[in-house]
């Protein structure tokens, strides 16, 4: 009895000791995983529903699960083998589940955080800045409610944000080791989306411009890339020989894009001032941060950037040229482009001023707002990486960084689809040139800072919450008229339910299987087109899945939640009248 509680005593001491020891050392991390777990227990991801995309994915997952096969469901545009196998390797352990699925998502946003902590600190970023940067980037409404789903985004930024800390690593420190595994985490990043090419762009060009010992050091910087240049070759074959439907569709956008040319020189120079607003309504709370900054730089108090002054007239210009490049941005946004839409523009995750009730003055408040802070932003990375005379005192390890979020800027201008969810994939990059510019802060900084990353964080914790509360309440509602004996082409009124349901595959085959895609070339033809049929086919299904008591139909159950705000909500199962 004694020994075992010798033991048992020992073995908690040394759990403690070595808990202890992480909470000295990286404090504000661990905090900050605290708070996500809390942030996860609020949200509650244990939930049997899919949204959006994910019923593509789910399916993808299924499919090889049962037959030991990759087959990428004719939904899905980007190849993610990556994706598929990572959760299916959870599903193999703890089974298939729409909650393993998410888990397998909020695990690499652990994984990335941790990734990217280490990469602030590897820097020179303090401990309570680097938690700070990271807290501003988990707050974001977009990075919060992805996690929270099997879409893509959160895994290709977790993958990506690896490969960045690792290269960055293996750069500074000459390891072919870590290149290798970096070269691995890049290759994910490349297999869940292909975006991850920036990565091998950015090493390439690191070497070629930047590497002062490019012949001795051409064994280390091949190790990192031959393996991530295989997959991409891969992955590219694999789309053109292979394509599932929507990635036909997709190919053939893309070529039309590239063939016009007038609007590609359009979105050349209007999207950038779209990707600066939406990296400062997702980085909102740093604004302060920005001032700080600015106003250090305009004081003269922040360390000379050459022999010269701090502050010399060419700044004053490069801040007119900011100023006029953004004004310029939003107008040709709102009279052309996107007639009479203010932020948020995109209106795929977060609404517009179309899409909300937010009224046009708060809209337009935020636009000031999100252009102010890409003002200040575009400028200060001007600064810092345009000025000749600090190229050579920038690290390789910094320039590689650099120059592969510049990369994922390029395949940002010329890729054909461009909605909010792709911009998060810059939030690394914005918070790691921001805590080099200023790697430590004044502590009404860090107090403001902190204050508005809680404000952010619980608005976007109850949006998350209420958005996923919705849809399982929905996709339960389904589930309740199928159990009375339904079949899934009866039920209507849940479009990812149907869809994982096979509403899909059955419209691919009454417009005649692949072949006449070119019939859905065009901004969202093939969504549009495939949203009329199952509309169309809500009219007449036997029971429909709605959050408004119609006096046509009988309600045969309902289900209950609460929204955002907390507030009681319900979705009914009605059965609809006769010739409904």
């Amino acid at each position: 009895m004694i020994s075992c509680r010798w033991l048992m005593h020992s073995l908690s001491h040394a759990l403690e000791r070595p808990r202890l020891a992480a909470m000295r050392k990286f404090p504000g991390l661990c905090l900050l995983l605290l708070l996500l777990f809390l942030v996860a227990a609020l949200i509650n991801p244990v939930r049997e529903m899919m949204v959006d995309d994910d019923w593509a994915y789910g399916l993808t997952v299924r499919h090889l699960l049962a037959t030991g096969k990759y087959h990428l469901n004719d939904w899905a545009a980007a190849n993610m083998p990556a994706q598929i196998y990572w959760a299916a390797f959870l599903a193999q352990i703890f089974g298939y589940s729409f909650t393993i699925l998410r888990f397998s998502s909020l695990i690499l946003l652990i994984f990335g955080i941790i990734a990217l902590y280490c990469l602030l600190r590897d820097f020179g970023v303090p401990d309570n800045e680097a938690s700070l940067l990271i807290f501003a980037v988990l707050s974001s409404p977009a990075v919060l409610f992805l996690s929270f789903t099997f879409q893509t985004d959160v895994q290709f930024l977790g993958w990506q944000i690896l490969a960045l800390w690792l290269y960055t690593r293996g750069l500074s420190q000459e390891s072919p080791l870590l290149m290798a595994v970096a070269s691995v985490a890049a290759c994910a990043a490349i297999g869940t989306r292909q975006f991850g090419v920036a990565l091998v762009a950015g090493l390439l060009a690191t070497w070629i411009i930047f590497e002062q010992q490019r012949v001795r050091k051409t064994p280390l910087y091949l190790i990192g890339l031959v393996l991530p240049l295989l997959v991409t070759f891969w992955q590219f074959t694999l789309g053109v020989s292979r394509a599932t439907f929507t990635q036909k569709v997709r190919l053939a956008e893309q070529v039309a894009y590239m063939r016009d040319f007038s609007r590609l020189g359009g979105d050349v120079l209007w999207r950038p001032t779209v990707i600066l607003q939406y990296v400062g309504l997702f980085l909102l709370p740093l604004l302060p941060l920005l001032v700080l900054l600015v106003r250090n730089t305009w004081t003269g108090r922040e360390p000379p950037k050459s022999d010269g002054a701090a502050f010399s007239r060419s700044d004053l210009w490069l801040a007119g040229v900011w100023i006029m490049y953004l004004i310029a941005g939003v107008c040709i946004g709102y009279f052309f482009y996107l007639p009479r839409i203010l932020m948020p523009y995109l209106a795929w995750l977060l609404p517009n001023a179309q899409t909300s009730p937010f009224g046009f003055k708060r809209h337009l408040a935020l636009t000031l707002l999100t252009a102010g802070f890409a003002v200040l932003f575009g400028w200060l990375l001007s600064r810092r990486y345009l000025d000749r005379q600090n190229w050579q005192r920038l690290s390789t390890a910094e320039w590689f960084v650099v120059l592969s979020g510049m990369a994922l800027l390029g395949l940002q201008l010329v890729y054909a689809q461009f909605y909010d969810v792709y911009l998060i994939q810059f939030l690394p990059f914005a918070v790691f040139a921001l805590g080099k510019m200023a790697p430590t802060w004044p502590r009404w900084c860090k107090g403001t800072t902190a204050t508005l990353c809680l404000v952010m964080l619980s608005v976007s914790s109850l949006w998350t919450r209420g958005t996923l509360a919705r849809a399982e309440a929905s996709w339960r509602a389904a589930e309740i008229a199928r159990s009375a004996g339904a079949a899934p082409q009866e039920v209507g009124g849940n479009m990812t339910w149907s869809c994982y349901q096979g509403a899909f595959d059955e419209w691919i085959a009454r417009i005649g299987g692949l072949n006449p895609t070119r019939r859905y070339i065009g901004s969202n033809t093939m969504h549009f087109a495939f949203f009329d049929f199952l509309n169309r086919r809500f009219d007449h299904t036997k029971y429909l899945v709605t959050d408004r008591a119609d006096p046509n139909g009988k309600i045969v159950n309902q289900v209950d939640y609460r929204d955002s705000w907390l507030c009681p909500r319900s979705i009914y199962v009605l059965r609809q009248s006769a010739g409904e």
